[in-house]
């Protein structure tokens, strides 16, 4: 699976028609850590997905790109 995450990122960011600096203070981080989130270039830190999560009322796993479609560990079948 490809992580969309960085995609997700600004998506999500643009559809709540924020600024990277709005998102950056949301977060307590720099502009420039949104910018390289965006670009693909680093990571938020993984402390930083539930606020993500939150802030955008998304998944975390719709944050990482799964699908949204909940799948049986077992039998691989939809739920």
């Amino acid at each position: 699976m490809k992580i969309l995450l960085s995609e997700n990122i600004k998506r999500l960011r643009e559809e709540k028609g924020l600024t990277q600096s709005e998102l950056a203070d949301e977060l307590s981080v720099t502009p420039q850590s949104v910018s390289r989130w965006e670009k693909g270039l680093a990571y938020p830190d993984i402390e930083k997905l539930p606020s993500l999560s939150k802030l955008f009322d998304v998944s975390i796993n719709t944050l990482l790109g799964s699908p949204r479609e909940l799948i049986c560990q077992r039998c691989g079948m939809p739920l």
